[in-house]
């Protein structure tokens, strides 16, 4: 019933001049997800429609819009000057449809639904021309307007105009309103600019509403939740709250935090019951951790699918890939570009998977580098190996077939492929195809010189000597530099 009554405006058109960055805030992340798509996400899962006002920068905010596909369920139009929030509210004017109007600004990523919903509730109930929230907060707090009411009157004034006690006008507004629509097309155009900034506020209308003496309607909401964010200490501050959100929510579903404060979780991340996050283990969008997963400290997930009872150890970094179930990975692994790894696989210290497909049961334990190359199963990769994909100019591929076993120190030249069952040598440059079951050797012939050694010490003596030897030569003036001297 709500969403047919209401349509929400929000206001997301300000230049952001106390980031001190030049580029608008909207487009900063809160666990992985623009400002400004907050209350978008909030209003669709609502089902109430929406009209967003841009202006400063606006073709940043709606590449931002196209790229989570959110374009489609906004309504957008443009304010070309910065003169206030009610100037804002009149550009989308030729939206308004609904009964009442929903008015809120852009920077609110904390707002819920339950705050909507009384909100409509109290308004209906009230029947008030003009409803708002407000909360009690800090009073030293300067960014917010103060709500000054007396018996008769109620008024809000703006941070900028505002010069009564702080402590004594701690009830500040929100900036989310509920208006109706009649009332807001009769009365926006009388709304006059402000003494001191010029500009047009929308908090006008409650004085308006007041001296006529029509039904106002407030409700009370948590300060947390209706946060606004005008610097990065307000970013940050909001962030916090989400992500302590979001780890208690997956406390509450069986995940163990190691230290939860030292953690980065961002929205879209799933994370299965049993499973164990580290200390500063930071888990991306996008990405998915299976149940009883031991995710260690300080490694970074992006994208990332971990199956269940897989073990990521410390320091690893697993950038858009898949992870089969009970694999071991790390320390300071490196998977990235697309790799999948099936289960069981175990990937040891300073090891790097670039953009492969790795086979069940398959190890390389230390120090490889594995790129664009298909592995079957039970493959094991030596130390010190690597796969040369690219020649200068292409890249190619390696094939390396089920149950191979790659030595030490080999350089595995591509395009190539090794087959079942094969042995390729120990420091070995395998530049052709190794047959099934075969082994591949792909090394110098060794030749040991008989004596060379005590010749080398003693040539090595006989040079230190004559160096130590070698009489020491200072920087010294002639007599004909000092006599061009003293002519000069």
């Amino acid at each position: 019933m709500i969403a047919k009554k209401i349509q929400a405006i929000i206001l997301a058109a300000g230049k952001s001049t106390r980031f001190n960055t030049g580029r608008t805030k909207l487009i900063e992340k809160i666990c992985g997800q623009e400002m400004v798509l907050y209350p978008i996400k909030l209003f669709k899962s609502m089902h109430i429609p929406i009209t967003l006002v841009l202006g400063y920068q606006k073709e940043l905010v709606e590449q931002v819009l196209i790229q989570n596909c959110e374009h489609e369920h906004c309504h957008i139009v443009y304010q070309e000057a910065q003169r206030g929030t009610a100037d804002a509210v009149l550009c989308s004017k030729p939206t308004w449809h609904a009964d009442y109007i929903l008015v809120i600004n852009g920077d609110m990523p904390l707002v819920t639904q339950e705050i909507i919903e009384k909100l409509y509730a109290t308004h209906h109930e009230k029947k008030a021309v003009i409803s708002f929230v407000t909360s009690h907060a800090d009073p030293l707090l300067g960014s917010y307007g103060r709500v000054i009411q007396d018996k008769e009157n109620i008024k809000i004034v703006e941070a900028k105009e505002f010069k009564g006690d702080p402590t004594e006008h701690c009830c500040i507004n929100a900036g989310i309103y509920l208006i109706n629509r009649d009332f807001l097309q009769a009365h926006i155009n009388r709304i006059q600019p402000s003494e001191v900034a010029q500009e047009f506020y929308f908090t006008d209308l409650i004085k308006i509403a007041s001296d006529a003496r029509h039904t106002i309607a407030t409700i009370t909401a948590p300060f947390d939740q209706i946060r606004g964010i005008n610097t990065f200490k307000e970013l940050w501050v909001s962030e916090q709250i989400k992500k302590s959100e979001l780890i208690s929510m997956w406390m509450d579903r069986g995940v163990r935090f190691s230290i939860a404060h030292n953690v980065h979780i961002d929205l879209d991340v799933s994370i299965g019951a049993g499973s164990y996050i580290g200390c500063g283990s930071i888990l991306l969008k996008g990405t998915k951790v299976g149940n009883n997963c031991k995710i260690e400290e300080f490694s970074s997930l992006d994208n990332a699918i971990v199956g269940d009872s897989t073990t990521i150890l410390s320091h690893c970094i697993i950038k858009d890939s898949a992870i089969g179930t009970q694999a071991t990975i790390g320390p300071f692994a490196h998977i990235r570009n697309q790799s999948m790894l099936g289960d069981k696989v175990i990937v040891g210290n300073f090891v790097e998977i670039k953009q492969s497909i790795i086979g069940p049961d398959s190890r390389m334990k230390h120090l490889a580098y594995i790129g664009d190359t298909v592995m079957g199963s039970n493959v094991n990769i030596g130390a010190g190996t690597i796969t040369c994909n690219h020649d200068g100019a292409n890249k190619h591929k390696t094939t390396i077939k089920d149950n191979a076993y790659i030595g030490s120190n080999n350089t595995l030249v591509a395009p190539l492929m090794v087959g079942k069952g094969a042995f390729t040598a120990a420091g070995s440059v395998i530049t052709d195809n190794v047959p099934d079951n075969a082994l591949g050797i792909g090394r110098a012939r060794q030749i040991n010189k008989e004596g060379y050694a005590e010749k080398l010490r003693k040539r090595r003596t006989a040079q230190q000597k004559n160096a130590d030897e070698t009489p020491f030569i200072p920087a010294v003036k002639t007599d004909k530099d000092s006599s061009i001297t003293e002519n000069s």
